[in-house]
Order: structure tokens, then C-alpha cells, then sequence
């Protein structure tokens, strides 16, 4: 067995650095299709989210590889120049990373209630382009159920663990904060609605009018065509935008000459959606008053983090109780004769 992944997360990157990056779904095609050209790489795993973009591979016994440089290649980086912002782990290391990211240790916001989803999105996502091996295939499911039962035994004593809580609780701090616009009808769009309806916001949300099939948006939350929403932006007090488009959803040329803006831009795309110009003080040709500005790291910079080290031990222990379940797997199968 030889586990090599390499990450480039929150704790290392900025919000800039990490969004060099994101990979968007074609990326992730290529990439897999890349991982099958080397003999020696038996299978791979892409994890990519808001804050964070890792690469597990498995390796033939006895070579290594470092998998920055296969996401490098991809995205057009230069190793050199990136590698400050990346760490590469192997064997046990790698292993427990992978199950203490499954378990919401790793994130900005600790206890995310999202990470076990993406976790298993990403290993069945490696799984349908077929470039996992069963050694991946276990590692992960160990992973998910290590995830499933920290959520499951820990009180994370926080209310607002997802990004999409974490910004409607900053709207419930300020004041004159009643009607909100969500651009994206994603999953975390959908969970923002959610979230605003049952803290009693007045929600409006956007729909591409080229999308098919079944739309699906929460209760009492109001739609607004996509292509309109420059045109009634000036009728809400806030606007969190949280969509999968490489490109800015708010565009500061776009906004420039709306006289009256909301009073609170709130970012939770990886990419950022909303064009930073937009609350830049030299920016401000019409005299209004400027907005409050968040993006995802920001709305996690004063996360109350005094419960750490009340769980960190039984995390651990959760942990190791999942690692060794995996090590026990990998041996009986090289009793067997080898893993194929």
C-alpha cells in the first residue's frame, strides 16, 4: 500500500490563492483522464470544495509522485512557485487526514455539516471516471463512516457548522436586514433559502432561465429570473451569492450606476462570485453608502472555537477506531493473496 496526497487548504491559502485552485467539472474529467497515462498512479480521489483541493493517490509500491504537480498541470500553475502553499502527506499520514477531514476537524468552519457529503461525492465521482483502486474505494468509505459517527456522537455545540447557516446568522446580527436575495439555486443556495425562511427573512431567489428539468426551490421563497438581477437588486437589503460559475455573478461595471445597493454582499462561491470592486472605497462614483463585504473567509475568521479541545479526544478515538479498521482490511486482503 502507498498512499501519497497532496492539499492546498484554508490554513496555508488565501481566498485568492485558493482560487487558482478550483476545478470546475471538465477540469476533474481531465484530470482523471491524466491520472490514467501514469502506469505506476493505480488510482486517484480529486477532493475540491470551497476551502480546500486535495489529490490521493495510490501508488505502486516503492514510487512516489506528488500529486501538486498533477493538479498543477491541470490548472496551469507553477509548481515552483505554489508550493508554498501546499503540503504533501503519505502513508498513515495521509490516511488520517483524509478521516479527520471526513470528520469536519479539518474545515473553516469546524464540525461542517457539508464536508461528509462532498467527501462522498468526490469518491463516487473517482469512481464513475474509474480511476480508483480498492485501496481508495475502502479508505474512503472508512473515511465517511469515521465522518458519519463523529456527527453523529459529537455535540459540536454550534449552530451555524455550514457556510450557508454562518451567513444567515450574520444577517440576524444586523439591523434593518429584512429581504434577501440568494443568487444560485444550488445546494447551498437552497440551504441559505432554508435557513433565511425559518428565521423569518423575506427570500427571493434566482433561476437560469436555459436550466431543464425539475427546479427545485424551498418554501415562501420567491424567484426572480437570473438574467433580471441587476434590475431589482435595489429592492433587498442583502445579497448572498452562492453559485458554481467561474465567472463573477455581480459585476462592478453591472452595478456602478444602480444608485441604491444592499447593505450587505455576502460571498460563498469558491470561485468568488461577486466582483471584490464592488466595495472598493475608489470605486464609489455615486455617493452611497458602502456595503458590508464577506466572503468565506471572512465569515469564519470569529468562529467560537472553545469546544476543540473539549472532542479533539474523542474525535481521535473515533478516528483511530476507523484507521485501524482499514489497516485490519488491508492486511487480511494481502493474506488472500494481494489486493486486486
Amino acid at each position: 500500500m502507498n498512499i501519497i496526497m497532496s492539499y492546498i487548504d484554508h490554513k496555508a491559502a488565501n481566498i485568492s490563492e485558493r482560487e487558482l485552485f478550483t476545478f470546475t467539472s471538465s477540469e476533474v474529467c481531465k484530470l482523471y483522464k491524466r491520472i490514467k497515462d501514469f502506469k505506476d498512479i493505480l488510482g486517484g480521489v480529486l477532493i475540491a470544495t470551497c476551502n480546500r483541493t486535495e489529490l490521493y493517490l495510490s501508488m505502486k509500491d516503492g514510487k512516489f509522485y506528488d500529486p501538486f504537480e498533477l493538479i498543477c498541470e491541470i490548472k496551469e500553475q507553477n509548481t515552483d512557485e505554489m508550493s508554498r502553499v501546499k503540503k504533501t502527506l503519505s502513508g498513515h499520514d495521509a490516511i488520517r487526514h483524509l478521516m479527520l477531514v471526513a470528520s469536519g476537524t479539518e474545515s473553516q468552519i469546524w464540525g461542517d455539516a457539508q464536508i461528509i457529503s462532498q467527501v462522498r461525492d468526490a469518491a463516487r465521482t473517482a469512481k464513475e471516471e474509474k480511476t480508483t483502486d480498492s485501496i481508495l474505494n475502502v479508505l474512503f468509505r472508512n473515511a465517511i463512516s469515521a465522518g458519519k459517527k463523529v456527527k453523529t456522537n459529537i455535540d459540536f455545540n454550534l449552530s451555524d457548522n455550514s457556510t450557508a447557516l454562518k451567513a444567515v446568522s450574520i444577517l440576524n446580527e444586523k439591523e434593518d436586514i429584512n429581504k434577501v436575495l440568494i443568487i444560485g439555486n444550488g445546494v447551498i443556495g437552497r440551504l441559505v433559502g432554508e435557513s433565511l425562511v425559518a428565521n423569518k427573512f423575506e427570500a427571493t431567489m434566482t433561476l437560469r432561465q436555459f436550466k431543464s428539468g425539475a427546479i427545485s426551490v424551498p418554501r415562501k421563497i420567491d424567484t426572480v429570473s437570473y438574467a433580471d438581477r441587476y434590475k431589482v437588486i435595489s429592492d433587498f437589503d442583502a445579497v448572498i451569492s452562492a453559485t458554481m460559475s467561474p465567472h463573477y455573478t455581480l459585476h462592478y461595471e453591472d452595478m456602478k450606476d444602480i444608485s441604491k445597493w444592499p447593505k450587505v454582499f455576502i460571498d460563498l462561491a469558491m470561485p468568488r462570485d461577486i466582483d471584490p470592486r464592488i466595495v472598493e472605497n475608489d470605486n464609489f462614483e455615486i455617493q452611497r453608502e458602502i456595503p458590508q463585504y464577506y466572503d468565506l473567509d471572512m465569515i469564519s475568521r470569529d468562529e467560537v472555537m472553545e469546544s476543540k479541545e473539549d472532542h479533539m479526544f474523542e474525535i481521535n478515538e473515533i478516528v483511530h477506531e476507523f484507521e485501524q479498521e482499514f489497516y485490519r482490511w488491508y492486511d487480511y486482503r494481502m493474506t488472500m493473496g494481494g489486493i486486486k
